[in-house]
């Protein structure tokens, strides 16, 4: 039995022949939770700085539990932040490091405003909350449990998104990218600067890409007005030396992003259009090229400009982003 009210009515009773475990307890952790935020870290095996960069601010974990003599059991966590900022962010995280990792290879799920079936894992994003479910039977062989996780976990993902309270929405960067060409859970959100640029604040980036063309990168930055948009074209220019291209559209400067790993480097080309802050970067090392301009720079001002002639800024008036 849940005695928090608002939190009994994130956990449904019983979902596709799981329930609820009457032998566990529902456990809330936070400021204001019987348990410290830092324990909840420890158990899901999370980043603990990280959590705190993104303002997480409450964590509630349950178990469900198959009505069989050898049940199968799904752990299910509810982090919730203090923005839908952060919830994208850790979210999109995920994806970036199970694709770093090859591991789990996640797929789409309708579940929420995003979601993801791994082959024992589902996450599921619903506006300042992030689901975690993950899937473990002592009874099934391992190569056939992601056969019989998919179901269980694919219910339960929608079920407690939808019981979530807030929209189903993405920060308005996120939406503002365009879907066509769009590469399958390449969104990523930074929070609280995107591309870990101090002081750029939150910002969205996806890629782009048709079969073996060239891959595209565009980002986006939705502010409250075009002043602070202004602060962040002039962050941007701080990065890079002889940052501002000539004669080209929307006040274009170019950026370079340095791998912290590789040392590489890549090009990004970004302007400014009122509220909005749009990037292009394409799959070629930056050069300094003082004469003349190398066709993928060529480029990317183009797929700037495009981004930015396609989105409108009275759609991001009032945005937090």
């Amino acid at each position: 039995m849940i005695a928090d009210g608002r939190i009994a009515a994130w956990f449904p009773r019983s979902v596709a022949g799981y329930c609820l475990d009457p032998n566990a307890d529902v456990r809330a952790f936070g400021a204001r939770a019987p348990l410290p935020l830092g324990d909840a870290a420890d158990l899901l095996t999370l980043d603990r700085e990280r959590l705190e960069r993104l303002e997480l601010v409450e964590v509630v974990t349950a178990s469900y539990v198959e009505d069989r003599e050898e049940p199968a059991r799904v752990a299910a966590s509810v982090l919730r932040f203090a923005s839908v900022n952060g919830a994208t962010a850790f979210f999109t995280d995920r994806l970036a490091e199970a694709a770093e990792a090859g591991r789990p290879a996640f797929r789409p799920l309708d579940a929420g405003a995003a979601g993801v079936l791994g082959e024992a894992t589902a996450l599921a994003l619903r506006a300042e909350a992030v689901v975690r479910l993950d899937f473990a039977s002592r009874g099934l062989a391992p190569q056939n449990v992601a056969q019989a996780a998919a179901p269980v976990l694919a219910a339960l993902a929608r079920a407690l998104a939808n019981a979530l309270p807030g929209k189903a929405e993405l920060p308005v960067a996120a939406r503002l990218l365009p879907e066509a060409g769009e590469l399958p859970l390449s969104l990523r959100y930074g929070a609280p600067d995107l591309l870990g640029w101090e002081g750029v604040g939150p910002g969205a980036l996806a890629t782009y890409g048709e079969g073996g063309a060239q891959h595209l990168r565009l980002a986006l930055f939705a502010k409250r007005d075009a002043d602070a948009a202004e602060d962040v074209r002039r962050t941007l220019r701080k990065r890079s030396p002889l940052s501002v291209l000539k004669h080209a559209p929307y006040e274009a400067t170019r950026v370079v992003e340095l791998d912290p790993k590789s040392g590489a480097g890549v090009e990004w080309i970004f302007g400014q259009k009122g509220a909005l802050v749009g990037g292009a970067s394409l799959d070629a090392p930056p050069r300094a090229a003082p004469r003349g301009s190398p066709p993928e720079r060529e480029r990317a001002v183009l797929e700037m400009k495009r981004l930015l002639d396609g989105l409108h800024g009275p759609a991001v008036v009032g945005s937090k982003d």
